[in-house]
């Protein structure tokens, strides 16, 4: 006899925690190919190139999908703490209006130029067919499903871990000098906090089978988007560098 689905065994805090153990062991960041020889240096650099070109505008579509899931998030008092953890991402993703920080999509540009790759040419670079559905899929989940539902998709508990490994490979491996390595600083410690605060509304709202099972559909989803945004690169990469037929 086979053991219920998750969704029907746990809820509330079990079922957040069953949620994140899963996500943590079956996550892109942790499973892909990709970034573990991205860990031991021996991705190409123009591989690495193409990449964070891609990155970048799926990164830059992260504030606007935080704002979709602060808009799913009404306006009754016991949300109110629930749009404080949602508002407080989206700021400190888009970076704050008055200029005292940086965004996300800024730090990532300086991490591009770091690796050699002008920011023009990041912002210029033409979008592949994968990187153009991730962001649709992205912004799509974020602005139909309950902001609930499209948190338990999110992917910061992985992303901590990813960096952690990543930094000493970029100061190692691609010699990027620490002045354009803050953003993979900053999520080692930041995406800690928006952990605990995704952990806590998916433990909040885990209430009833038919609302855990869409939470764990959206982190399958997730885990889909971010292997997709590496999955074209690769493809392009391979096309591109493969020998021309002869007749």
């Amino acid at each position: 006899m086979m053991p219920e689905a998750p969704w029907v065994r746990f809820e509330g805090e079990k079922f957040r925690d069953e949620l994140t153990k899963y996500k943590m062991a079956h996550h892109p960041f942790k499973t892909h190919p990709f970034f573990a020889q991205l860990e031991r240096g021996e991705v190409p650099l123009p591989t690495v190139r193409e990449w964070v070109k891609q990155f970048y505008p799926w990164l830059a579509s992260v504030p606007i999908a935080m704002a979709e899931r602060f808009a799913n998030c009404s306006w009754e008092p016991a949300n109110d703490r629930y749009r404080r953890m949602i508002l407080d991402q989206l700021v400190e993703e888009a970076g704050d209006p008055k200029g005292k920080a940086p965004g996300h999509p800024e730090l990532w540009l300086r991490f591009c130029e770091g690796l050699g790759v002008p920011r023009d040419e990041v912002q210029s670079a033409p979008l592949l067919p994968s990187t153009m559905v991730a962001i649709d899929d992205f912004l799509y989940t974020n602005r139909v499903h309950p902001f609930y539902v499209s948190a338990a998709g999110s992917s910061e508990p992985p992303n901590v871990e990813l960096c952690a490994r990543l930094l000493p490979s970029f100061r190692k491996h691609y010699h990027v000098d620490e002045s354009h390595l803050e953003y993979y600083t900053l999520h080692v410690v930041a995406d800690v906090e928006h952990s605990e605060w995704i952990g806590q509304i998916v433990a909040g709202f885990a209430t009833s089978p038919e609302v855990r099972k869409q939470m764990w559909d959206q982190m399958m989803r997730g885990f889909s988007i971010h292997a997709l945004l590496v999955d074209g690169v690769l493809a392009a990469t391979a096309r591109t560098s493969a020998p021309a037929k002869t007749k």
